[in-house]
């Protein structure tokens, strides 16, 4: 997994693809750096993946060493446990192929760097202690902005920027709190932004 994904995406395509390991056993933190330790992942590990906590992923992609590719608007674009038994799921070729029409070299992108489109992008993604977000306005006056994050739900849980957006990129940051103070936990978290009435929904995920 690590060598035939993980490694050949950082070196081909950095920045682009992110490889999570989803505990959906509901383990602990013992067992996770236990599994890290005999196995030498590099990859981040979600803990508690089946836990209502940011969204049950085990309800959503299934259980039992299953792979899903997720694009960057949140889709699932490839989900391999109804396709193929416990045991065959791990299809490098089919997975490979999803992924690479996904990807895009910096010729793919008109304008890159420019805010000439509406953006919104956050990293390091997965995140443990703090979420980096740039969204932009492309247009030519001050806009109306709002930058949310909700749980998936849909509940909201902090409001980062409500206010006018200068032109061109803007960005913020959240702290991994909701409302209140209280710390969001490990899981999965949708950013939102809209600019001048264009919303964009972005997903982040959080690991211990």
């Amino acid at each position: 997994m690590e060598t035939d994904l993980w490694q050949h995406y950082k070196q081909s395509y950095p920045g682009q693809v992110q490889l999570i390991g989803v505990d959906m056993y509901n383990g602990t933190d013992s067992q996770l750096r236990s599994y890290r330790s005999s196995t030498g992942a590099t990859y981040p590990l979600l803990l508690l993946g089946a836990s209502p906590t940011g969204g049950n992923l085990l309800d959503d992609y299934g259980p039992n060493d299953n792979y899903v590719v997720i694009n960057k608007q949140g889709i699932c674009r490839l989900n391999t446990y109804p396709m193929w038994a416990h045991g065959s799921r791990y299809r490098l070729s089919e997975i490979r192929a999803c992924v690479d029409s996904l990807v895009s070299t910096p010729a793919d992108v008109p304008n890159a760097g420019r805010a000439s489109v509406h953006v919104l992008r956050s990293a390091p993604n997965p995140f443990r202690n703090a979420l980096a977000i740039e969204f932009s306005n492309p247009g030519t006056t001050r806009r109306a902005a709002r930058v949310t994050v909700h749980d998936l739900a849909g509940r909201l849980l902090a409001t980062l920027w409500e206010g006018m957006a200068p032109i061109g990129l803007s960005r913020v940051e959240w702290n991994g709190r909701a409302r209140g103070g209280i710390v969001a936990g490990p899981g999965v978290y949708l950013v939102r932004s809209e600019v001048g009435g264009v919303v964009l929904t972005r997903r982040a995920v959080r690991i211990r």
